[in-house]
C-alpha cells in the first residue's frame, strides 16, 4: 500500500507491485494502470485485474495502481470531485501518485509506461495530451471524443448525467473534455487496442484517435479484435485475451526495456 498527498492537500491510497526478482538499489521501468468506471474502486487483489498485474511485474515492471478523485468508497464527495470535470480533478491524483514512487528511488522516469481501459483509456489519453513523462502508453476500450460516445454509446445518459447537459446543447464544453481535442500534444508512442463490437464505448472513438495521430505522423497502432465487446479483458475469447496481454506487455518492453 502507498498513501501519498495530492496537489491540493488530499490524501490519496495506491499500491505497488514489485517484480519477482526486485533487488533494492536497482532502477526498474515502471506500469501506470488506471481504472475505468469511472466510479470504481481498486484494491490490493482486485479480481479481473490481478492477472495483468502480476504479468506486467513478472515482465520486470513495478506496477502502480491508485483511487484517485472520482473512485469509490471514499464518501460521496471524494466520489463527485469529478462531476462535470473529468480529467481535470483526478490527472493530478494519479501523476502524484507517479511522483510519489519515482521519490522512492527504484523506479527510472525515463522507462515508464500507462494503460488504461474504458474511462481508464479516456485517462490515458487525456495525460498524453496534458503531460509527457511516459515513454510509452496503451489506451484500451476509450472514451474520447464525448459527442460521438453520447451518440454511439448504450451508456450515452452517462455523459448527460455527468456533466449536467445534453452534449448538443454544449458543444464546446463536450470537445473541452474530449481527450481527442488535445490529440497535437501527443507525442508519446501509443498502441490503441479496441473491440469491434464494444457497444459501450463504440470503436469509432478510437478510429478517431488513431486517424488523427496518423495523419500528425505520430507513432501509433491499432489493434482491432473482431467478434468482442468491451468485456474483451474479463470474457472475451482465450486466444484474444492472451493476445491482448502479449500486445500490451511486448508494447511496453518496446520503449522502455531497450
Amino acid at each position: 500500500e502507498v498513501r501519498y498527498t495530492a496537489p491540493d492537500g488530499t490524501r490519496i491510497q495506491g499500491w505497488l507491485l514489485k517484480p519477482p526478482d526486485f533487488r533494492p538499489g536497482r532502477k526498474y521501468p515502471l506500469a501506470l494502470n488506471i481504472h475505468g468506471g469511472p466510479h470504481v474502486m481498486w484494491g490490493p487483489s482486485y479480481p479481473s485485474m490481478w492477472i495483468e498485474w502480476q504479468l506486467h511485474a513478472a515482465r520486470g515492471y513495478v506496477v502502480f495502481y491508485c483511487n484517485p478523485r472520482g473512485s469509490d468508497g471514499y464518501g460521496e464527495k471524494y466520489m463527485n470531485a469529478i462531476h462535470d470535470n473529468w480529467g481535470e480533478a483526478d490527472m493530478p491524483d494519479i501523476l502524484a501518485g507517479v511522483e510519489a514512487v519515482v521519490k522512492k528511488g527504484f523506479v527510472d522516469p525515463k522507462r515508464m509506461a500507462v494503460t488504461g481501459g474504458s474511462y481508464g483509456g479516456f485517462m490515458t489519453i487525456w495525460i498524453l495530451g496534458h503531460d509527457r513523462r511516459f515513454a510509452a502508453a496503451v489506451s484500451q476500450r476509450g472514451v474520447y471524443q464525448l459527442m460521438s460516445f453520447f451518440g454511439g454509446s448504450d451508456a450515452f445518459q452517462l455523459v448527460e448525467w455527468e456533466f449536467d447537459v445534453f452534449p448538443f446543447d454544449a458543444p464546446e464544453k463536450m470537445w473541452k473534455y474530449s481527450p481527442l481535442a488535445y490529440v497535437r500534444n501527443i507525442r508519446t508512442p501509443l498502441l490503441i487496442l479496441h473491440s469491434q463490437q464494444d457497444y459501450r464505448v463504440p470503436i469509432t472513438d478510437a478510429e478517431q484517435l488513431f486517424t488523427s495521430l496518423r495523419r500528425l505522423k505520430r507513432a501509433v497502432e491499432f489493434v482491432r479484435f473482431p467478434r468482442e465487446g468491451h468485456e474483451l479483458s474479463r470474457s472475451g475469447e482465450p486466444r484474444h485475451r492472451v493476445e491482448r496481454l502479449n500486445r500490451m506487455v511486448n508494447w511496453f518492453d518496446k520503449y522502455c526495456q531497450g
